[in-house]
């Protein structure tokens, strides 16, 4: 029964854009979104490490697209160095964040996101700063065929292709040993290392998988939009900026957190309730936002 649901699930989602156009840029939208909150509950879920920063790869991801675009090199090539960028930004900060537990990487990771995030300003010869800068994707070239992403059709597939293997590498890693070790890990970490695990190498395998999957959200939103910009590396965005994006974290808190398509909920939740209040009151999203947070905070332990 569970399978063919996934099934008529992933059926209806190929066959969304030909039953409703209209639905291709706001899914195009949720499932980008709904890959980055699934990085983080990758990592806040399955492993227990509660990450404030996880913005920060999903603007490596999409700054090492746009880099490789102006240089012009090919979509997959693009593809890849927004991937390589996110993998060995996450590792680096990992293999300092995660030796520090509890409030204290929470805080690690919140730093690492300000300072990042003020460095890309600061830097604006490079990153275009707060302005940020655009530039011209490379088409999408398969053998015998290449295709431009600002097709809404293609950016779509686009986007639901990516959000289908950071789900198949979520769902193949939770169900392996791996992902018992993850959960013996979040449980408790000292009971997990007494029976011999490596719970720091555990903790950065975790820390490095969900970043390259942010970077791969990235990435993909980076060449869909043909635009980066530094306010990606600030944290809290869905409460400071002008047009706000979906919050990974409280899309993982309302889709239920350890719930593998709980992300996708949850980001379509907030997408939904963006479009309610930006046409009408535009504070009102942010202070939703804000409310909902803290009624989780208190709700959860």
């Amino acid at each position: 029964m569970k399978r063919w649901a996934v099934l008529g699930a992933l059926g209806g989602a190929v066959l969304l854009p030909w039953l409703w156009d209209r639905a291709m840029l706001w899914g195009s939208e949720l499932l980008i979104w709904g890959l980055m909150a699934l990085s983080l509950n990758l990592l806040y879920g399955y492993t227990g490490l509660l990450s404030l920063g996880q913005g920060v790869y999903f603007a490596l991801g999409a700054y090492g697209a746009a880099w490789a675009a102006l240089y012009n090199i090919n979509f997959w090539g693009a593809l890849g160095a927004g991937l390589l960028c996110a993998c060995v930004g996450a590792l680096l900060v990992g293999w300092v964040s995660v030796r520090a537990s509890g409030y204290g990487f929470v805080v690690v990771t919140l730093v690492t996101a300000l300072v990042c995030y003020l460095l890309a300003l600061s830097a604006d010869s490079i990153t275009g700063g707060e302005d940020g800068m655009s530039f011209r994707s490379p088409a999408l070239t398969v053998p015998g065929l290449a295709v431009s992403v600002q097709d809404l059709w293609v950016r779509y597939y686009l986007a639901l292709g990516a959000f289908l293997v950071g789900l198949g590498v979520v769902s193949r890693v939770i169900k392996s040993p791996l992902g018992l070790a993850f959960r013996a890990v979040r449980d408790d970490e000292i009971a997990a290392a007494f029976v011999g695990y490596n719970v720091f190498a555990i903790k950065l395998f975790s820390f490095v998988v969900a970043g390259v999957l942010a970077g791969l959200a990235g990435a993909v939103w980076a060449i869909s939009k043909e635009f980066v910009r530094a306010g990606l590396f600030q944290p809290f965005g869905a409460f400071l900026s002008a047009q706000p994006d979906p919050d990974p974290l409280i899309a993982v808190l309302v889709g239920g957190v350890g719930r593998l398509l709980g992300p996708l909920v949850g980001t379509g939740i907030l997408l939904g309730l963006r479009e309610l209040f930006v046409g009408v009151w535009p504070q009102g999203y942010a202070l939703a936002m804000g409310g909902a947070l803290i009624f989780l905070a208190l709700k959860r332990p």
